[in-house]
């Protein structure tokens, strides 16, 4: 028997890769199991006192490839003899053939008691199905279930299905945007439809949603849309269980390009296929989540829970809070004065209050008649843009999404909603993203009160917040393209042209300093003045500042660290400190001027028969240090002989400073690079000088690859690895492989989609260094090859900044040839560019084989 139900699953499995979809796979499944318990029971010999029920998605015959078979043998006091035979029958072949199987065997009175204390197993009870056996035993024990939980326990039954729902919601996803969504258990999943089909069928005596459309509780379109949504949710989770080998539920970055190539998606309008079946697999969740929402509301209103103290309140004529909800009284209203509805929204951030449901309908039929006229009405306008600036403008700009009317209002929203970041760092889809950086710069206002109070339009700000990624999903080059399409969402809210200027300058660079900051040397006073002379204005500046720490704590928790919020600081700080002065004049600030006073400081600390004059340092070495740090750097080499290395690490907050002094020789920050390779370390920024002794002085700013903390990681291992690799006796390479080995088939996984490696070489960005930028795929090993390629061409590494968003880097490095100038030759430059390219794109398979 075992070896037809292993046959008949394959088989079913067969069918479905030719193309049996949805709910059609699960009816097969559920019939296959169902003919082979029936005759196991049979076989059983058990004919009378005893039932075989299938429950939960089995007894709803929604029975996943992979999904346990939830089972109930029902007795009637059994002798255990009896018992024993029925379940070895029924259970032990379920269990060979490697069916997962959830069981219970239980009597009438025995069913009702853990009902009463366990709500997952009442619901569960809620489809139960006879499979086999005593139909009086399924009906005595259906009857009593009803008289139990159900007859005069509605409100019981539905206060803890709401309870379970929002618990369920916090640990699975309280969005339907996410980036790796749980297409069962989250919000808009597929147990928000079983929620609420469980609770219309206890509440309402509705068995289906053709029931809940012929009550009213539906619309037709809703009906349809809904149950769209749950095919498609049906048809994802098959495939994942599938693809997986086993039950998951989660859509893991891992394999929505495989299901997207599925599903028959391409690569069309500048949108990865990827993208645009995750668009769709949103929209599904979203219309699932906000369906059984309003449902809910409208079962809460039905049941008066939680409206003891409830009281009504006029805001004003035809709007009232009502149950702690904004409603509109007169729907006749909206048609007579269609500004009411961006009133209504407006009335909801400033009372902080959500809108009723039966208003959120009104709402979502009215968007469909914002015209052209609607979107240039001055009146609305400053509804909106002050509702921008309200606290709660992030909660009320949901529901204006999820009602259609934000996209309605502004059409160039469209091209956003739903729109997934196929990368490992935005958790959140497109139009999310942006409605969590207007709440991220709310938050930001009690921070950073100074600056928002010397803004001269805020309300340009927080337009450019909800507007700064618009231009995705249209190909690259986002920020431009959204600078153009502010440009006809300003004129069309009636902004002054200063003010849609200042709109169109902040959506365009909105990366702008976060990009500086992170891959450019901010001791660089050229640099600087470049940064001052392209922003010109210190209203800009701020907007910059605040919109650019905003968008990176609105894209992912791992995105914005202190390290990288000190570099942003400080670059914002010096632009503002120019912009300060009446013009700006790079004379003013001399660096050799500065040198020169901090070798004086440095000569006053040092004793008197100090061996080396701090007048002979680099003038970059001087300024990048105080003078307390140069004395003791001074000190330290003292001790150095020979090959002799001086290692310190220092904890700083989110990161770590490494120290490493020594004698310089050719190709030594390849090695150091992949010495801390090897324990785990990710370097983050390099400063590297060397004196003209010899004598070179590295300061390296590193986080642990793994989540280890300062005090976990083995320094003195770190130092003798650092000291070996040094003086080569260091197999690095074949350490690298080595450690890489698990990987077998290539590099480590990382999730995500991979960006296009590029390398860059820039000659006009410093005065005297040449810019070389890697953009890759990160990797263990990856910043070693990249050293160690330029070390080949005899190229010295003066600086190095590594920027890191989740898998993804960007090396960038201040470079000189062997005679201390820029790499003029082009065909040099393209054969740098060709070597680094190969090892970013390359190396890494090759290191893992």
């Amino acid at each position: 028997m075992k070896a037809d139900l292993r046959a008949g699953r394959a088989s079913l499995e067969e069918l479905w890769r030719r193309g049996m979809a949805g709910r059609a796979l699960l009816e097969e499944q559920t019939r296959l199991v169902d003919e082979f318990l029936v005759v196991a029971f049979a076989r059983a010999g058990v004919a009378q006192g005893a039932a075989l029920l299938a429950l939960g998605g089995y007894g709803r015959r929604e029975l996943f490839p992979f999904s346990d078979i939830d089972l109930l043998l029902l007795h009637d006091d059994l002798p255990r003899a009896d018992l024993e035979r029925l379940a070895a029958a029924v259970f032990h072949p379920l269990w060979d053939a490697g069916l997962d199987v959830g069981h219970g065997v239980r009597t009438v009175a025995g069913c009702l008691e853990d009902a009463g204390e366990d709500f997952f197993f009442r619901v569960a009870l809620l489809d139960a199905r006879l499979l086999a056996g005593s139909c009086r035993l399924f009906d005595r024990l259906m009857c009593g279930y009803r008289e139990r939980f159900i007859d005069g326990n509605r409100r019981d039954f539905f206060q803890r299905m709401v309870d379970h729902r929002r618990e369920r919601h916090r640990r699975f996803g309280m969005h339907t945007y996410l980036l790796e969504p749980h297409v069962k258990e989250s919000r808009g999943g597929l147990r928000d439809i079983h929620s609420m089909l469980w609770s219309a069928r206890v509440l309402f005596g509705l068995a289906s949603l053709e029931d809940m459309e012929a009550a009213g509780l539906l619309t037709a379109d809703e009906a349809q849309a809904f149950s769209e949504a749950w095919d498609k949710l049906v048809r994802i989770r098959n495939r994942l269980h599938y693809l997986s080998g086993r039950r998951n539920d989660r859509l893991f970055l891992e394999h929505q390009e495989e299901m997207a190539q599925a599903f028959g998606y391409h690569d069309q309008h500048g949108m990865l296929a990827v993208e645009r079946f995750m668009r769709d697999v949103h929209d599904a969740l979203q219309t699932v989540a906000v369906t059984s929402d309003l449902f809910f509301e409208h079962a809460r209103e039905v049941l008066g829970a939680g409206t003891d103290d409830c009281v009504d309140r006029r805001l004003e004529k035809g709007i009232e809070v009502r149950c702690g909800r904004v409603r509109l009284l007169d729907s006749a209203l909206l048609a007579e004065r269609p500004q009411i509805g961006m009133r209504l929204f407006w009335l909801a951030a400033r009372e902080q209050l959500p809108l009723h449901y039966r208003t959120r309908k009104l709402l979502a039929a009215a968007a469909a008649r914002i015209d052209d006229r609607f979107r240039r009405s001055k009146r609305v306008a400053r509804l909106f843009l002050d509702l921008l600036q309200q606290d709660s403008a992030a909660e009320t700009l949901a529901a204006m999404l999820e009602t259609g009317y934000l996209a309605a209002y502004l059409p160039e929203f469209k091209a956003i909603e739903s729109l997934a970041q196929h990368d490992v760092y935005h958790v959140n889809t497109v139009d999310r993203h942006l409605i969590q950086t207007v709440a991220e710069l709310h938050r930001l206002q009690g921070e950073e009160r100074r600056i928002f109070q010397g803004l001269s339009s805020p309300h340009i700000l927080f337009l450019a917040a909800l507007c700064h990624d618009i231009g995705k999903g249209r190909g690259e080059g986002h920020a431009g393209r959204g600078a153009v399409l502010v440009r006809d969402i300003g004129l069309r809210l009636g902004l002054g042209e200063g003010e849609i200027d200042c709109l169109a300058f902040v959506v365009e660079h909105h990366l702008f300093l976060s990009h500086v900051a992170q891959r450019r040397d901010l001791e660089d006073e050229a640099l600087i003045v470049r940064c001052a002379e392209r922003i010109r204005d210190a209203d800009r500046l701020a907007m910059l500042y605040l919109l650019t720490v905003a968008d990176a704590r609105a894209t992912g928790p791992s995105v914005w660290t202190d390290w990288k919020a000190a570099l942003v600081l400080e670059l914002y700080l010096k632009i503002a400190h120019l912009l300060d002065q009446e013009e700006v004049d790079l004379t003013g600030m001399d660096r050799r001027q500065a040198a020169r006073w901090m070798a004086h400081k440095v000569r006053e600390a040092l004793p008197a028969d100090a061996a080396l004059d701090p007048a002979e340092l680099p003038v970059d070495y001087l300024v990048s240090f105080s003078p307390d740090e140069v004395v003791q750097h001074i000190g330290l080499r003292a001790g150095l002989e020979g090959r002799d290395l001086l290692f310190e690490a220092t904890d700083v907050g989110d990161h770590w400073s490494l120290l490493v002094m020594t004698a310089d020789r050719p190709g030594l920050l390849a090695r150091i690079c992949g010495a801390l390779a090897l324990h785990n370390l990710r370097i983050l920024a390099a400063r590297i000088f060397t004196w003209p002794d010899g004598t070179v002085v590295d300061v390296l700013d590193v986080v642990s690859r793994v989540g280890a903390s300062y005090a976990d990681q083995d320094w003195r291992a770190v130092r003798n690895s650092l000291w070996q690799a040094a003086n080569n006796r260091l197999g690095i390479d074949y350490r690298l492989h080595k450690k890489l080995r698990p990987w077998s088939g290539g590099e480590p996984p990382a999730g995500g989609s991979r960006s296009p490696a590029r390398v860059e070489i820039d000659n006009l960005g410093s005065a005297a260094c040449t810019i070389i930028e890697v953009y890759a795929t990160d990797r263990i090993g990856l910043l070693y090859e990249v050293t160690r390629t330029l070390a080949d061409f005899g190229i010295n590494i003066l600086q190095a900044r590594i920027g890191a968003r989740g898998d993804q880097v960007v090396d960038v490095f201040y470079v000189q040839d062997g005679d201390g100038s820029k790499v003029e030759e082009p065909e040099f430059q393209e054969e740098i560019r060709r070597s680094l390219l190969h090892v970013a794109t390359h190396e890494a398979r090759a290191v893992g084989k």
